[in-house]
């Protein structure tokens, strides 16, 4: 079942989003196994990342495996809110025609 996955980081820039995303490789060119979306969100506090994952196991491996050591190397606090797991009832992708 697909998860939707919430969490913030207090204090966390854009600048250090970026060097994390670098390093862990989950630019959309080369995404994480069992992610289907994700988006990143600078507010006034700090990082908010909202992602869509095929199952909470293949979200979990990829924090434990790939995600928190890098954020520890960066530096990144721990999380303010979340991570928060919600099951997903229905989704849909728009995807651009064949051919265009």
């Amino acid at each position: 079942m697909a998860v939707l996955v919430e969490v913030e980081f207090s204090g966390v820039t854009a600048q250090q989003y970026d060097t994390v995303d670098q390093r862990v490789g989950a630019r959309a060119e080369q995404p994480p196994e069992g992610l289907l979306f994700h988006t990143a969100i600078i507010t006034d506090t700090g990082l908010r990342v909202v992602d869509l994952w095929e199952s909470t196991e293949a979200c979990e491996a990829f924090i434990a495996n790939r995600l928190r050591p890098v954020i520890r190397e960066v530096g990144y606090p721990e999380p303010s809110s979340g991570p928060k797991f919600s099951d997903v009832h229905y989704h849909f992708e728009r995807r651009q025609p064949v051919g265009a």
